[in-house]
């Protein structure tokens, strides 16, 4: 990927069926460290499979935020988490599925996130239409809740139950 800026345009859901799991055309194992957070944005490395991506994210305006990615040697990517552990990683297996013209990411959370599945999906710009498949239920786009930095702190809270969790969402 190299040094990449664009704009996110991305919208998220809950998945309230497994009816996705025969369309998935590839799944990916995630681990995302969040390294830094400040006032207009936040830091975090992705470890794909094998490949690490450090990611700068602005904050969000509507559905919309600018993002820039830089791939990472392996061994950099494992001092910089070392170095700035601004919270534990959060674990997931990401499956891509093509619906109506446009690439959905199906999230399946591991570890004290067992059983949160999520989906997203980034349309060509803000105001485009698009069919929501059957087994995309509430949007949480705007539900702070399910940002990567509340779940870190929700599932490392004493007591944490995801169904307590998911309840309350």
């Amino acid at each position: 990927m190299g040094r990449n800026q664009r704009i996110e345009i991305e919208r998220k859901f809950l998945v309230t069926s497994d009816d996705w799991r025969d369309k998935t055309l590839g799944c990916h194992y995630i681990k995302d460290y969040l390294v830094a957070r400040f006032e207009t944005g936040k830091a975090r490395i992705r470890v794909c499979d094998d490949q690490a991506t450090l990611t700068i994210k602005g904050n969000r305006t509507g559905v919309s935020r600018s993002e820039f990615h830089f791939d990472l040697p392996p061994d950099q990517a494992a001092d910089m988490i070392s170095e700035f552990p601004s919270a534990p990683s959060l674990e997931k297996r990401r499956h891509d599925i093509q619906f109506c013209g446009l690439l959905w990411q199906v999230d399946e959370y591991l570890g004290a996130l067992a059983g949160l599945v999520t989906c997203d999906v980034e349309p060509p710009h803000e105001h485009h239409e698009f069919p929501r498949p059957s087994w995309a239920g509430r949007d949480i786009t705007h539900d702070s809740r399910y940002s990567s930095a509340q779940l870190t702190r929700a599932m490392h809270a004493d007591g944490f139950v995801l169904a307590d969790f998911l309840i309350r969402s």
